[in-house]
This record gives C-alpha cells, sequence and structure tokens, in this order.
C-alpha cells in the first residue's frame, strides 16, 4: 500500500513546495559567493599582469623617432633600432607572457559568471576574438621586424597599417567582452553593481566609437576607450585577487526571503 494521497489539495501544495525549494535553492546558487583558493587568485591576477607585462613590452622599445622621410622609410629605420636595442628580445618575450596572462584572465572570468547563460558565452567570445586580434598583431610586428632587411618600404608600410586596423578593430571584440561579462557579473552577483554597470558602459562606449568614427587616419582617437578597458579589467582583476573568503551558501540550501 502505497502512502500517495488522493486529496487534489495536498498534492498541489506538495508540486508548489517543490517548486519552490528548486527555486531557493537555484537563488541560493546564484547569489553565493564562491571560496577564493590560490588557484583562482592566480587567475584573478592574471588581468593586472597582462596589463603591466603590456605596458613593460611598449616601454622596453621605447619611443618612435621622426627622422625618416617617408612612413615606410621610418617604419625600417625603426625596425633597424630595434635590432640594436639589447632589450628588443625581451620586450618580445615580454609580449608574448601578456598574451598568455591575457588568456588565463579571460577564462577566469567567462567561468566566475558561466551560470549567466549566453550572456557568459557572448562575453567568452568576445574575449577569444580579442585574443586572436592580439596574435595576429603580434605575428605583423615580428614578421616586419624578421624582414627588416628584405622587404620594401611600401611592403612595410602596408603591414604597419594592417597592424594599427587591426588594433582599431579590437575595440569590437574588447567592448563586447566588457559590456557581456559586465551584464553576467551583474545577473549573478558576481560584481557589485557600481563595476558592473562601469564594465556596461565602458564596453558600450567602445563598440559605439568604433562604429561611430569608421577608420579615421589618426589611430591615436581610440587610445583613450582602450585605456579604459584596460583600467576596468584592472580593477576587476584585484577586485577578484583580493577578495575575502567568506561561508558559501550551500548549493542544496533554499535561501529564504527577508
Amino acid at each position: 500500500m502505497h502512502n500517495a494521497t488522493n486529496n487534489p489539495q495536498e498534492r498541489a501544495d506538495g508540486v508548489m513546495n517543490e517548486v519552490e525549494a528548486f527555486n531557493g535553492a537555484a537563488r541560493g546558487r546564484i547569489g553565493a559567493r564562491r571560496a577564493t583558493n590560490a588557484i583562482d587568485r592566480i587567475g584573478a591576477f592574471s588581468g593586472t599582469l597582462y596589463v603591466l607585462l603590456a605596458l613593460l613590452g611598449s616601454a622596453l622599445i621605447g619611443e618612435r623617432s621622426n627622422r625618416a622621410e617617408s612612413p615606410g622609410e621610418q617604419i625600417l629605420e625603426e625596425q633597424q633600432r630595434y635590432a640594436e636595442n639589447p632589450w628588443t628580445n625581451v620586450a618580445f618575450a615580454v609580449v608574448i607572457l601578456a598574451q598568455l596572462a591575457l588568456i588565463l584572465f579571460v577564462g577566469y572570468l567567462c567561468a566566475r559568471v558561466r551560470e549567466a547563460g549566453w550572456f557568459a558565452t557572448t562575453a567568452l567570445v568576445g574575449g577569444t576574438a580579442a585574443l586572436i586580434a592580439n596574435f595576429l598583431s603580434v605575428s605583423i610586428v615580428i614578421a616586419v621586424f624578421v624582414l627588416r632587411d628584405n622587404i620594401s618600404t611600401e611592403l612595410a608600410r602596408a603591414l604597419q597599417d594592417l597592424d594599427g586596423a587591426g588594433h582599431l578593430i579590437q575595440l569590437l571584440p574588447l567592448g563586447v567582452f566588457a559590456v557581456f561579462t559586465s551584464v553576467a557579473a551583474l545577473v549573478t552577483r558576481t560584481l557589485g553593481p557600481v563595476l558592473s554597470w562601469a564594465g556596461i558602459a565602458i564596453g558600450a562606449m567602445s563598440i559605439v566609437v568604433l562604429a561611430a568614427s569608421g577608420l579615421p587616419a589618426n589611430d591615436e582617437f581610440f587610445v583613450w576607450p582602450f585605456l579604459l578597458i584596460l583600467l576596468w579589467m584592472t580593477v576587476i582583476s584585484l577586485r577578484f585577487g583580493f577578495a575575502r573568503n567568506r561561508t558559501a551558501t550551500p548549493d542544496g540550501v533554499a535561501q529564504t526571503d527577508p
């Protein structure tokens, strides 16, 4: 003999209790703060490491000179100066390590907000596209440096312009990464509303600036949106890296509303 009740009201109450328990557990999983271990902190701090290594690589290369008559000659002159610079090999190594740090940060951040569904997936796609653009840019720079004695000034300028266009287009995937990571963090309560809305605003502004400006001759116009994204990445990297561990809500325990 089974214990099932024939009372429709009791069956309905039982179903409602199960639904409320499921919803409470889901809210607990989304709203709970996860404990941060040493491996997580490595992933978190990789965002700050990326920014520092990228800036260090640029500093080791040095500033451009304007002594050449044509842009192509100036580019080849710069490549020769790089070859005479004892820090050039170190600078290239630092740039490669910066890309590795960015890979770790994109993976870590998207894993933190994976409960947000397609928001997190879109953030991962944006971060991956930014990585591809970075790798293409680094490949072009290395190719021009290696072939500096065997290419014409016209080809050198064409490759340099291709690298510059890649930097401009990079604002789109970086903007998508910032917007959808911030939306996912807002949905999952991974970040506070201030950092989340700041990321949404910075990412959306980067996309709008790129779309509204087209392809201007002076790429310096795009420096400040890129720097804002780097600043946002640094802030949230430090936020996650220095986060205190708190007692996380167990997945099976439903949270009750006050």
